[in-house]
């Protein structure tokens, strides 16, 4: 299975990323994408940009550059079992697209958390209108009541991404993301297929999720960057982004 453009991508303004927003674009150029999501880092993540960055994003990274759009996006983190996020709402109500993730280091940081503080946190999430995709799922460090949450993101139109870095980035990761994907293709939850790239070289690198859709059963039209229409509807369909090329 094919994608039309990464949705999920990282550059050297986290600090533990390795190259530039114009190198991506060029990987995704090279690879025939129409277009490529930058998606940094909520602040609270260390190294992470300042919220000015991603308020700034609308007047400083162009709608296309040598033939990708661009979408303008980030990864905010969800902080607590309330679903909180690090990223205030205005700022969020800028972006083209919104992904929240929950990470190590800033998801209760310090404190012991429970699978129900995990899915209460998701729920939360759920709600909250200004997100669109939820992130990588599967690591085993914050597993969850899976069905539950998956039925909620579906209630609430979110999309679910298959993160094809888990593996490697979090191990351990296949059984849950197996999982995820099951309740996805049982539920008719859409999905992304998205390498969460931290190098150029891995922009738009899916080979991993697309085995997995593939294997769960993962319809070509519920995957919705496996078309660039398709997504751009999807995305449309959530906010109002005028200068979206149609095709």
């Amino acid at each position: 299975m094919k994608i039309a453009g990464d949705t999920h991508t990282h550059t050297l303004i986290c600090q533990h990323a390795y190259s530039t927003l114009l190198e991506n674009i060029r990987e995704a150029a090279a690879l025939g994408h129409r277009f490529i999501a930058a998606t940094e880092h909520g602040p609270a993540m260390k190294g992470a940009p300042y919220e000015w960055f991603f308020g700034n994003m609308r007047k400083a990274v162009p709608r296309e550059v040598e033939g990708v759009v661009v979408i303008r996006g980030c990864e905010t983190n969800v902080l607590d079992r309330e679903g909180n996020l690090d990223i205030s709402p205005d700022i969020l109500d800028k972006l083209d697209l919104v992904i929240a993730s929950i990470h190590p280091s800033t998801f209760l940081p310090g404190t012991a958390h429970t699978s129900e503080d995990r899915t209460s946190a998701w729920l939360h999430v759920a709600a909250n209108p200004r997100v669109d995709i939820i992130g990588h799922l599967g690591d085993p460090r914050f597993s969850m009541d899976y069905e539950k949450v998956i039925r909620a993101f579906r209630e609430n139109g979110k999309a679910v991404e298959l993160n094809a870095s888990s593996q490697v980035s979090r191990p351990g990761s296949e059984v849950n993301c197996r999982t995820v994907a099951r309740l996805c293709q049982e539920m008719g939850v859409p999905v992304v297929l998205s390498s969460d790239a931290h190098f150029a070289t891995a922009v738009g690198r899916v080979d991993w999720s697309a085995a997995l859709a593939e294997e769960v059963g993962i319809p070509e039209e519920q995957v919705l960057n496996s078309s660039y229409r398709r997504f751009r509807d999807w995305l449309c369909s959530r906010r109002e982004i005028p200068d979206l090329p149609e095709e």
